[in-house]
């Protein structure tokens, strides 16, 4: 499965969920003029699932950043080492 195959179903849930809770509380309002606690814990869930869904897919991302920066860093750093050890490497011939 592809990344952003996996980023859209994150995505799609968050918002599912945050949609079903704010659904929740208009139902319960309309029908009791109250939210009880049935509802009011299923709407905290929803939403505490919700903001972990998208709180771990920024995390996710911005460490995979992160990563991948200090590789090309890395990366850059040892292809100029090795460039200075050529031409050093090639005028002592």
């Amino acid at each position: 499965m592809k990344q952003n195959t996996k980023d859209w179903i994150q995505h799609i849930s968050a918002m599912l969920l945050i949609a079903s809770a704010v659904a929740m509380a208009f139902v319960s309002f309309a029908l009791t003029l109250d939210i009880g606690a049935g509802p009011l814990t299923y709407i905290g869930e929803a939403l505490s699932a919700a903001l972990g869904l998208f709180g771990i897919s920024v995390y996710v991302v911005n460490r995979v950043g992160q990563m991948r920066n200090e590789i090309h860093a890395v990366m850059d750093q040892i292809r100029r080492e090795r460039r200075g050890h050529d031409t050093t490497g090639s005028t002592e011939e």
